[in-house]
């Protein structure tokens, strides 16, 4: 089922006020439930459905802001999620942009510290894996690449929590197919491109979601802005680890968590509009019982985040 839209207004979203937090609380709205309707994210917000629409329309046409459908990642085929941190000589962006071309790639980012440049890609199995960290460590100006794998991404708005066994059709491709690219197609639309009624289309799309398949979700262009700064955070753990899953599965200034083994034992992003709130976060982190060591890395420039990914490997299946 899609998830619940509260009625909570955000705080600082009062007539006239703060544009910066509307667009954020707006943001993590989508991120929760992408095809949430106006009247829908009208009541969360405790605004106008005219003010909702006309924001929306800024942040997905200069804003940069995606509503798409990303897939599961173990239905098509990737049952290792890796994250890298590459220490590089010289100028980092065209070291970047390069993994951004590899099809394994679904995040990479310049940031700061003494690693630049921060990956996170998909496979199959550890061949695919070494294949491509082979590939990364001959590159000229890469010094060194620290890997860790997730065990379990716990926290994170394309995380589908659960996924039952179904049987997908030639037409639930093609809705997938339309959904990577506008996560917020019409119902209508979408009956007319596989040629059924706008319920049947609906019933496909919610059968999606519920069976955990597709998560429609709002992914934001590039890593700072006025409203969003995105600090990665490694979490090293000496004692028991459920306080800190706990606490990050409390926070709603993590966006994305997961358990790992290699470098870190946690891995997170948290997202905030101000530096300052997000340092006593990390404060907060670091005091919790069982840490021993928190790294952290500022994303300035997320060069690309494509968690949609292609039907390649479903339609072979298919």
């Amino acid at each position: 089922m899609r998830p619940a839209i509260r009625s909570v207004a955000p705080h600082g979203t009062t007539r006239g006020h703060d544009p910066d937090a509307f667009d954020a609380a707006l943001i993590r709205a989508l991120q929760a439930d992408g095809r949430a309707s106006i009247h829908e994210l009208a009541q969360r917000l405790g605004a106008s459905r005219d003010l909702v629409a006309q924001r929306l329309r800024g942040l997905t046409g200069a804003g940069g802001l995606r509503i798409v459908a990303a897939l599961d990642p173990g239905f098509v085929g990737h049952h290792l999620l890796v994250h890298a941190r590459a220490e590089v000589d010289g100028p980092v962006g065209p070291i970047a942009r390069e993994i951004a071309e590899f099809p394994d790639a679904v995040f990479v980012s310049m940031a700061s510290g003494p690693f630049p440049l921060v990956f996170e890609t998909r496979h199959g199995d550890s061949r695919e894996l070494l294949e491509v960290l082979d590939e990364v460590r001959r590159m000229p100006s890469v010094r060194r690449v620290l890997v860790s794998t997730y065990v379990e991404v716990f926290k994170g708005f394309f995380v589908s929590h659960g996924r039952n066994d179904v049987a997908l059709d030639r037409i639930d491709y093609e809705l997938i197919a339309v959904l990577q690219q506008d996560g917020r197609t019409s119902y209508r639309e979408l009956a007319d491109t596989v040629h059924l009624s706008p319920s049947s289309a609906r019933a496909r799309v919610h059968r999606l979601i519920d069976s955990g398949v597709i998560r429609i979700s709002a992914i934001q262009s590039g890593g700072i802005s006025r409203n969003r700064l995105a600090i990665g955070v490694g979490i090293t753990v000496s004692g028991d680890p459920d306080p800190i899953r706990r606490y990050i599965m409390e926070s709603p200034d993590i966006d994305f968590a997961t358990r790992a083994h290699g470098s870190f034992d946690f891995i997170a992003t948290m997202v905030g509009s101000s530096p300052a709130h997000l340092l006593t976060v990390m404060d907060a982190i670091r005091s919790l019982p069982g840490v021993s060591a928190l790294d952290s890395w500022t994303h300035y420039d997320v060069v690309k985040e494509d968690y949609a990914r292609t039907l390649g490997r479903v339609l072979v299946q298919g």
